[in-house]
């Protein structure tokens, strides 16, 4: 007993001198943990604002009711504002993806006999959330015809407008962003790894104190690590395809450069992560927490922006407004789906290379401070 006492003293003050395994043990299934909560919330209720012109009684049964509909996971509506002006600005803004518009006229049409009609307009970015707004609203439908629209009365309808003339399919929708993830996180841990590599084999300090200097060791690992990634991306470019039925014959520059992009972005990041670290065993763990984060916020942006009023879903959601990441992910969706790219492209571009080149210029000036090395070196 007194051998297991000791044991567990020692390996409990070693955690406490050097905590940064420790923490790692907690971080990721926290992390993961907490990634996953939140896509499990986002597909339980779905966000929505209502333009009630009308502002009646009946109006306001009708939007009651869609508040009232649920299951067991929760609420199927969150309604985010009935004022007109509101529901518009958050739909043309893009912090919602659906606004419904109750017209004025809405209760005299059902008091008078006449066929009533909501409007419904839609940011059809995929054909799953497409889905689940049509089949809420149609058992909204169902529920107030049922309970206030009298037998004998034409039945409430709805009218739709969307965004893009066709809706994204889910395998595309699901694929681009899973084909960036690879390249992400394929930059992230090629590019770290084989930096760390040369703090583990002592050889760091004779390549960062060479005439060259650390700006070539950064750009002959970046390059042996865009070789390797290159791989990885397009096996799992052609498993994507043969799973999910991914239209890669659909894709052209425009996604080789989105790819290209977001692996440098990635490989920034890779290259910070081992220069703070040193050892690759830390950085893998990091790695995957980095590029699941930022596949579930970037990759899902127009899941969650409904979703980002209050709370840490607003925080997800806006960071995607200081990592632009998710513009080049729907890039590559709307190449893909054979859709006219939408506006903000050229600035996700843009934003991205700038950052990507600000976290490669910061790792490389902490490599030209290192003024340390351990394990003899």
């Amino acid at each position: 007993m007194r051998s297991i006492t000791a044991l567990l003293f020692k390996d409990l003050k070693v955690a406490w001198r050097a905590p940064l395994f420790a923490l790692i043990s907690i971080l990721v299934p926290v992390a993961f943990t907490f990634l996953y909560a939140i896509v499990i919330h986002v597909s339980t209720t779905a966000t929505i604002a209502v333009a009630d012109e009308d502002d009646s009684p009946r109006s306001h049964q009708f939007v009651q009711v869609m508040e009232d509909m649920r299951n067991d996971d929760g609420q199927y509506y969150e309604i985010l504002t009935t004022d007109p002006e509101r529901a518009r600005e958050m739909y043309s803004s893009g912090e919602v993806g659906a606004v419904l518009t109750i017209p004025d006229g809405f209760d005299d049409d059902l008091a008078s006999g006449h066929a009533p009609q909501v409007e419904l307009a839609l940011f059809n970015i995929n054909s799953d959330g497409t889905k689940n707004q049509h089949l809420r609203l149609e058992q909204a439908l169902r529920t107030f015809n049922a309970e206030v629209v009298p037998a004998s009365s034409p039945r409430l309808q709805i009218v739709e407008t969307t965004a893009m003339e066709h809706d994204i399919p889910i395998t595309i929708y699901l694929g681009s962003a899973l084909i960036l993830f690879a390249a992400l996180y394929s930059g992230i841990v090629n590019a770290g790894v084989s930096l760390t590599r040369e703090w583990e084999e002592r050889t760091a300090k004779a390549l960062i104190v060479s005439p060259a200097g650390p700006g070539a060791l950064v750009a002959g690992k970046w390059l042996a690590s865009l070789v390797l990634s290159l791989v990885t991306i397009g096996c799992a470019a052609v498993g994507i395809g043969w799973v999910l039925g991914f239209p890669l014959g659909r894709l052209g520059p425009l996604a080789l450069v989105s790819v290209i992009v977001i692996w440098a972005y990635g490989a920034a990041l890779g290259t910070l992560l081992a220069v703070t670290l040193r050892r690759s065993l830390p950085l893998i763990p990091i790695a995957v927490i980095l590029a699941v984060g930022h596949f579930l916020v970037s990759g899902y942006e127009s899941y969650i922006r409904g979703f980002a009023h209050g709370g840490i879903a607003e925080v997800l959601w806006r960071s995607t407004e200081w990592i632009p990441l998710h513009h080049l992910f729907d890039a590559v969706r709307f190449e893909a789906a054979g859709l006219s790219q939408p506006p903000g492209l050229a600035w996700g571009l843009v934003s991205s290379m700038l950052i990507a080149a600000a976290l490669a210029a910061f790792a490389i000036v902490r490599l030209t401070r290192t003024a340390t090395f351990t394990q003899g070196q």
